[in-house]
């Protein structure tokens, strides 16, 4: 057996057939087909795959083959290939990855992933051009093995037959993982599959939790398999409305981009805890409209009966949008984002309002601002939303904070008068307490939100909200994780916004661990000297 380490991108174990996705360019192979040729053959698979994909319901993946196509047809990538000899496929790859090297150079991963689709797209024409066929999955269960994944490669894999992704260049928010994380299927990203000793008809075994991938398992790895197995039966025999009401316990759904509100089908979860609007904007070239906002928002409010919280632009830090021109900061999390950055463009940020008080939503939305680290913040922020309301004509929604500072979440008191819900955001909560970026894996240590230094900040929230009778929810990743979550409910925590697919498995570890997490006293818990000991007490 060997073993290989990745990043861990969606949870779960699973063991099945390696199955090598292949859509590596070989640039010399023949070329059957002319530039203009290729790009005609091109288009109209894509023509076809869009109509097939909105036939089979997958309306998602067939807006983003769309979007691939307007890229394909993009004049000025045209009007570059058009001045190379038209067999030429080393220069017209070139057109395409000189484009995405500019897209690359801008700052923020959003826009490094879509560097990525104009190379998957230049490769694709590429492979169009020498009538070369990207392979497909049949009928037997296997586990992915890939370089990369775009949509359009996943569009073509049987899903109800892949029991694992095993991606070596993904982004925790990219396609593949989001597909992933929504299906419930196993997921490790970051892994060179080149150094992979396996064959198509080797077994793999795939470790979702903690990243790791076995060759050729051993009897342990497979027990460890089939264990999970069975602890997912009960998972989702357990996941039931009559459970989630006997701990008192609200889940909400976090969704962050328009992907993830196509995919989402529990019928248990009927809110939304955290709506990242910000994909409404990085996924443009330019500021949406009013009346494109307007659409998402109802689309919103079809796909949810109850309450929506509503997060307003949360740009600044490792999300950047290039026609919003945010400054050059030497460090960017603790510069122009959130909030701060809506009240430098108070125009875009009214607008924002205007489109969330003028949609359906208006009567079941609790808008929330993020980056909130003073109490004027909050105030002025506020007096915008009335302004607004009082124009429209509308009653004023519910406004509240995103905890994610830590000064907010030390004086969560003094928000009490102004404010009707405290929504925390871990991940943020604990870069900030702990001091360590969390987008840089050498300091992973330190991005543990069950420091005590973190849970004594969360525990402060939750008994103001208790003491002042304000709502109190936790949207980060600690609601998802099934420590974290433990924690949380013997903290007191009653509403987990969390990924929709992570549910079952988080009711059931709290339904499990119930009759000790509620003899837990929470002094045994904050008083812990580390995040291991407060492991060991839930455990």
């Amino acid at each position: 057996m060997k073993t290989y380490k990745g990043t861990n991108a969606s949870p779960g174990w699973s063991s099945s057939k390696a199955f090598f996705f292949n859509s590596e360019l070989n640039f010399q192979k023949e070329v059957k087909y002319d530039f203009e040729t290729g790009l005609k053959l091109l288009n109209k698979k894509y023509i076809e795959l869009i109509s097939n994909l909105n036939s089979s319901q997958r309306e998602v993946e067939s807006e983003i083959i769309t979007a691939y196509k307007l890229i394909l047809n993009d004049p000025e990538i045209l009007s570059n290939c058009r001045l190379v000899d038209s067999r030429d496929i080393i220069g017209i790859y070139d057109v395409f990855i000189s484009t995405a090297e500019i897209i690359s150079s801008l700052e923020g991963d959003y826009l490094k992933q879509r560097s990525e689709d104009i190379l998957s797209i230049g490769k694709e024409l590429i492979m169009t051009m020498q009538n070369t066929q990207i392979n497909k999955i049949q009928d037997e269960e296997v586990i992915v093995v890939a370089k990369d994944l775009t949509p359009n490669d996943t569009s073509v894999l049987n899903l109800k037959k892949v029991k694992g992704f095993i991606v070596e260049n993904a982004g925790l928010t990219s396609h593949t993982v989001i597909v992933a994380k929504n299906l419930g299927i196993p997921c490790v990203i970051g892994i060179d599959v080149d150094n992979i000793d396996s064959t198509e008809n080797s077994i793999i075994a795939i470790n979702g939790f903690s990243g790791e991938v076995f060759v050729e398992p051993d009897g342990e790895i497979i027990r460890q398999v089939e264990e999970y197995k069975l602890r997912n039966l009960d998972v989702k025999s357990n996941y039931t409305k009559k459970n989630i009401s006997q701990l008192g316990i609200e889940f909400r759904a976090n969704i962050g981009n328009e992907e993830e509100l196509e995919l989402f089908d529990d019928k248990l979860i009927k809110s939304i805890g955290l709506f990242r609007s910000e994909f409404i904007y990085i996924d443009s070239k330019t500021p949406p409209t009013l009346k494109e906002q307007i659409s998402i928002n109802n689309k919103l409010s079809s796909k949810f009966s109850e309450t929506i919280v509503f997060r307003t632009l949360d740009i600044g830090g490792d999300k950047t949008v290039p026609y919003l021109n945010l400054p050059i900061e030497e460090n960017p999390f603790l510069g122009i984002r959130g909030i701060r950055f809506s009240f430098t463009d108070e125009k875009l940020f009214r607008e924002q309002i205007i489109s969330i008080l003028s949609s359906e939503l208006v009567s079941k939305v609790k808008i929330m601002f993020p980056m909130v680290a003073l109490l004027e913040d909050f105030t002025k922020a506020k007096e915008i939303v009335v302004e607004e309301a009082q124009k429209l004509d509308v009653e004023l929604p519910k406004l509240g904070v995103m905890i994610e500072t830590p000064s907010a979440a030390i004086a969560a008191e003094a928000f009490v008068a102004d404010v009707d819900f405290f929504s925390i955001g871990t991940n943020d909560l604990t870069q900030y307490t702990l001091a360590a970026d969390r987008g840089l894996s050498t300091l992973s240590r330190y991005h543990d939100n069950l420091h005590p230094s973190v849970l004594y900040l969360i525990n402060n929230v939750i008994e103001t909200g208790r003491k002042y009778d304000i709502e109190v929810s936790v949207c980060g990743d600690m609601a998802s994780d099934i420590d974290g979550a433990k924690v949380l409910y013997a903290l007191g925590l009653r509403i987990f916004s969390l990924a929709p697919s992570q549910a079952p498995l988080i009711l059931n570890s709290i339904l499990t661990s119930h009759k000790k997490l509620m003899h837990l006293k929470k002094d045994e818990i904050l008083n812990q000297k580390n995040s291991q000991s407060v492991r060991n007490i839930i455990n």
